[in-house]
C-alpha cells in the first residue's frame, strides 16, 4: 500500500487505501482514456482532417503520391487508409486512431519517466499528460501529430535503453526513429535532441569510442532507410518564397501557453500562468543540473536527466521559428501549436521530475510541493471545460446530404463550387452515397476561377451531358466570389428546388423548373408511419441533434397524401410552450423541410416538432436539444410607464438610462421593457434616438442612434411569448462634438420591411419620449 510520507515523490501524498503504484496508474489511463473519449466523435471534420481522409481513401500508392508533393510523409496516411477499411469512416471513427495513439503516448510517458526521475513522479507526469488539453486536442484530431509524438517518445525510451549497451534495443531505435520521421518531417527534432545529448555526454563514459560509433551507425541506419523517401519528396517538393518570419518570443509565449493550457490564442491572458509553471520547470532543470545529490537512474547522473529534460524547453521553438523563416527554398511553414506537441512528454515529466525533488527537502518542501501540484493540476483541468463547449455537430452539409439522397437520379450532375474545401464536401458524400452516386464536378475544371469569359466554356457541356444539374455553392469565394455560376444556370435553365445553408447554398436547375419528385427507393432515416389525418407521416431525416445560437434545425419530413393539404408544424420547447408555428403546403408524397432558427434567447432545452392538419392525429418528433443559449434577464425597471403600441400586442412597461449625465465620446445604456399580449407576426425594429439641437450632419435633431432588433437580434418579436417581458438593452454613443446640455431620448419600432412605424397613444410619430439625460465635456 502507498501511503503518506513514501519518500519516492508527490503523488503519494494521497493515500489510497489499498491501491498501490498500478492500481493508481490505472487509475490514471482510464481517466486519460475517458478525456480523449469524451465527445470524439461530436465536432465537425475541418479542412486538415478532411484532406487526410481523402487522401487516405486513394489507397497507400495514391497517398504516398498525395503526400509527396505536400508537406508531411505518409505512414499516418497508411495507417488511416487501413483503419478506415476496418473501423469505418465515421467522425468518431476517422479520429479514434488519434486516440489510440494518444493513450499509447500517455503510458508511454510513465515508462520513460520511471527511467529519468522515478516512480512516484512518472505518476505524475502521466497524470499531467492524461489531462493535458494540448495532448486530449490531438488525440481527437484525425491528424499525424499525436502519432509523430508516440514515435518520437518510443525513440527516446530505446535511446534511454541504449544507454545501458543493450545492442538487443538498436533496431527498436532505428525503428521507432524511422516511423516517427516517416510520420512527420519535424521528427528530425528528436535526433537533433538525441546528438546533442550523445556529443555532450559521450565523453565521459569509459568507452565513448565504441558508443560513438554505435551510435553513429544507428544514424546512418535511420538515414540510408528514410533517404529512398527523400528522394521521392524533395523531387516534388512545394516552395514558399511568401510570409513573414515570427518574432522568437512570440514562438517561446505560444510554446509554454500551449504546453500549459492548450490554448494558442489570446496569449497576454495566460502570462503569469505560463510564468509560473516555466519557472517550476527552470527551476527543476537547475536543481537537476546542479544537485549533486540527484541520484544515478538507469545510467543517468542527475545532470544527464537534467541536459535530457532541458533540451525539449530550447530545440522546438528555435527550430520551429528557423523553419519559418522564409526562404524561397521548400515550405516555410508559420508556426502553429501543433508543432510543439512532439516533445510535450518530457515538459511534463521535468514538471513532475521538479514537483519530486521538492518533496524530498523536508515538511516545508512537501507543502510547497502540494500546493504546487494542487494548483498545477487546477489549471490543467481547468481549461478542459473551455475546450469541450466548443466541440458539437453542427449541420454544416449533412442537409445538402440528405436533399440528395432524397431527389437526386444517378445522371444527374453536382457542381461543386467550393475552391480547396472540396474534400469536405467529398468527405460527406462518400458517406451518404458509399456506393457511388452522381458525378461530383470540381468546378471550374479548367480554370483557376470562374471568369465572364470561361463560364460558358465551363458549363455548357455539362448542361448537354446531363439533363439536370445540382450547384453545391460551398466556400465559393475564391473560386467564384461573384456567384458567375449561378448567374449563368440561372439565366439557361430553371431552379426546382434550393437549400439554403446560411452563405452556401444547394440548388438544383432543371429545363422546366418543376419540383422535383422524390426518389422512389428513398427511405428516411427515421422510420414512423403513422396517420396524419387524411394524410400519413412516413418518417423523418435529422441531421444532427444539438443546436446552438446561430443554427438552423431543418428535419426532412415524408408525408404521403391523397390529395393537397394544409400542415402545421409547431416548434414545442421542453414546458410546452410553442415557440413558433409555421405552415406548409403538401401534395401527394412530399419531403418537406421547415426551419427553426435558433437565436441568442431561444429557450436552452429539448424540442420537438408537432406536426397535425386542421382535424387530424397529431404526430410529434424529437428534432434535439437546443445548448448554450440563455434565459431573459429579470427586469430591472427604473421607470414605470405603460403603453400599448400598433393593435395592443406589444406593451411598453418602463426603462432604464444609465448614466443620467453623459460626457462626450462616452456611451449611454438605454434599457427598454416590452410585453407581449398575444403572438407577434412581425419581426420589428426598435429604434432608440439621441434628440438635442439642429444636426447639420443629420439635417434634424438626432445626434445619435441605435436602430436594432431587440436584444441585438437574440430575441426576435415573432418569438416572444404571450405576458413575456423583455428587456431590450441597446448602447448609444454619445458623438464627440455633441453640445453640451439636455437631450432627449426617443425609442418606439417599426416594420423593417416597409419603414412604417408602430402607433403609440399620444403620439402622431409613432414615438414614446423618456426622460433627458445631460451630456457635459470630456
Amino acid at each position: 500500500m502507498t501511503g503518506v510520507g513514501t519518500k519516492d515523490g508527490p503523488c503519494s501524498a494521497v493515500n489510497l487505501k489499498n491501491l498501490g503504484p498500478t492500481g493508481v496508474l490505472v487509475l490514471i489511463l482510464l481517466l486519460g482514456f475517458g478525456l480523449r473519449l469524451y465527445r470524439l466523435g461530436e465536432q465537425n471534420i475541418w479542412w486538415d482532417e478532411g484532406h487526410a481522409i481523402w487522401a487516405a481513401r486513394q489507397g497507400l500508392r495514391m497517398a504516398a503520391a498525395i503526400t509527396a508533393r505536400d508537406v508531411h510523409p505518409p505512414l499516418y496516411l497508411w495507417m488511416l487508409s487501413l483503419w478506415m477499411r476496418v473501423a469505418g469512416e465515421s467522425e468518431m471513427a476517422v479520429r479514434y486512431l488519434s486516440l489510440i495513439g494518444g493513450m499509447l503516448t500517455v503510458s508511454l510517458t510513465f515508462v520513460v519517466a520511471r527511467r529519468l526521475v522515478g516512480r512516484r513522479a512518472a505518476l505524475l507526469a502521466t497524470l499531467l499528460i492524461a489531462a493535458a488539453r494540448f495532448h486530449i486536442w490531438w488525440s481527437q484530431e484525425t491528424r499525424m501529430y499525436v502519432w509523430a509524438t508516440f514515435f518520437a517518445l518510443l525513440s527516446i525510451y530505446f535511446f534511454i535503453r541504449l544507454r545501458h549497451g543493450n545492442a538487443g534495443h538498436w533496431w527498436g531505435y532505428v525503428l521507432a526513429s524511422l516511423a516517427a520521421l516517416y510520420t512527420l518531417y519535424l521528427a528530425v527534432l528528436v535526433l537533433i535532441l538525441e546528438n546533442v545529448f550523445v556529443l555532450v555526454t559521450v565523453w565521459k563514459q569509459p568507452r565513448w569510442r565504441r558508443t560513438l560509433f554505435s551510435w553513429g551507425l544507428a544514424q546512418l541506419s535511420t538515414f540510408a532507410l528514410y533517404t529512398p523517401w527523400l528522394y521521392a519528396a524533395l523531387s516534388q517538393s512545394r516552395t514558399d518564397t511568401g510570409g513573414a518570419s515570427f518574432p522568437l518570443y512570440m514562438i517561446w509565449q505560444l510554446y509554454g501557453t500551449v504546453l500549459t493550457t492548450g490554448i494558442s490564442t489570446n496569449l497576454d491572458r495566460y502570462v503569469w500562468l505560463v510564468v509560473a509553471i516555466s519557472a517550476l520547470a527552470m527551476a527543476g532543470v537547475v536543481l537537476f543540473l546542479f544537485d549533486r545529490r540527484q541520484p544515478q537512474r538507469y545510467g543517468f547522473a542527475g545532470w544527464e536527466v537534467g541536459l535530457l529534460l532541458f533540451l525539449p524547453l530550447v530545440l522546438p521553438p528555435l527550430i520551429v521559428w528557423g523553419l519559418s523563416i522564409p526562404r524561397g527554398v521548400y515550405y516555410s511553414p508559420k508556426p502553429e501549436a501543433r508543432y510543439l506537441l512532439l516533445l510535450s512528454p518530457l515538459f511534463y515529466t521535468l514538471l513532475a521530475g521538479s514537483m519530486a525533488y521538492y518533496w524530498l527537502r523536508g515538511r516545508w518542501g512537501r507543502v510547497v510541493t502540494a500546493v504546487a501540484t494542487l494548483a498545477m493540476l487546477g489549471a490543467f483541468v481547468g481549461v478542459l471545460p473551455g475546450y469541450y463547449a466548443g466541440r458539437y455537430l453542427r449541420d454544416d452539409y449533412h442537409t445538402a446530404m440528405c436533399t440528395l439522397a432524397a431527389y437526386a437520379h444517378p445522371d444527374d450532375a453536382i457542381l461543386l463550387v467550393s475552391g480547396d474545401r472540396y474534400p469536405l464536401f467529398l468527405y460527406q458524400y462518400n458517406r451518404y452515397f458509399p456506393d457511388g452516386g452522381p458525378p461530383v464536378y470540381l468546378m471550374p475544371r479548367s480554370h483557376v476561377r470562374f471568369t465572364p469569359e470561361n463560364v460558358e466554356e465551363e458549363l455548357h457541356p455539362l448542361m448537354e451531358r446531363h439533363r439536370r444539374l445540382w450547384l453545391a455553392s460551398f466556400e465559393r469565394s475564391i473560386q467564384d466570389p461573384d456567384g458567375l455560376a449561378e448567374k449563368w444556370l440561372d439565366a439557361h435553365l430553371r431552379p426546382a428546388l434550393t437549400v439554403p445553408q446560411g452563405y452556401n447554398f444547394l440548388r438544383l436547375y432543371t429545363p422546366d423548373g418543376v419540383a422535383p419528385a422524390l426518389n422512389p427507393d428513398v427511405r428516411p432515416q427515421h422510420l414512423v408511419n403513422r396517420p396524419l389525418g387524411e394524410a400519413s407521416f412516413l418518417g423523418y431525416d435529422l441531421p444532427t441533434t444539438e443546436f446552438r445560437p446561430g443554427d438552423v434545425v431543418r428535419p426532412g419530413l415524408y408525408i404521403q397524401a391523397s390529395h393537397s393539404l394544409t400542415l402545421t408544424i409547431e416548434w414545442v420547447d421542453s414546458h410546452e410552450r410553442v415557440i413558433e408555428r409555421q405552415e406548409m403546403g403538401v401534395g401527394e408524397k412530399v419531403r418537406l423541410m421547415p426551419s427553426f432558427a435558433v437565436f441568442t434567447y431561444t429557450p436552452p432545452g429539448p424540442y420537438r416538432a408537432v406536426i397535425y392538419a386542421d382535424a387530424g392525429e397529431r404526430v410529434q418528433v424529437g428534432v434535439g436539444r437546443v445548448t448554450r443559449s440563455h434565459r431573459l434577464p429579470r427586469p430591472h425597471i427604473a421607470v414605470h410607464r405603460e403603453l400599448e403600441l400598433g393593435n395592443g400586442d406589444i406593451r411598453f412597461l418602463g426603462y432604464r438610462l444609465r448614466p443620467a449625465t453623459v460626457r462626450r465620446g462616452s456611451e449611454l445604456t438605454v434599457e427598454l421593457y416590452w410585453q407581449a399580449r398575444r403572438r407577434i407576426p412581425v419581426n420589428y425594429t426598435v429604434f432608440v434616438h439621441m434628440l438635442g439641437p439642429f444636426n447639420p450632419a443629420t439635417g434634424g435633431p438626432v445626434w445619435a442612434q441605435d436602430d436594432s432588433p431587440p436584444l441585438a437580434g437574440g430575441h426576435p418579436t415573432t418569438r416572444w411569448l404571450p405576458d413575456e417581458v423583455v428587456g431590450d438593452r441597446h448602447i448609444i454613443n454619445v458623438p464627440v462634438n455633441a453640445p453640451p446640455g439636455e437631450y432627449q431620448i426617443e425609442v418606439g419600432m417599426y416594420d423593417p420591411r416597409t419603414g412604417e412605424r408602430l402607433a403609440v397613444p399620444d403620439s402622431d410619430q409613432g414615438r414614446i419620449l423618456l426622460g433627458t439625460i445631460q451630456v457635459v465635456g470630456r
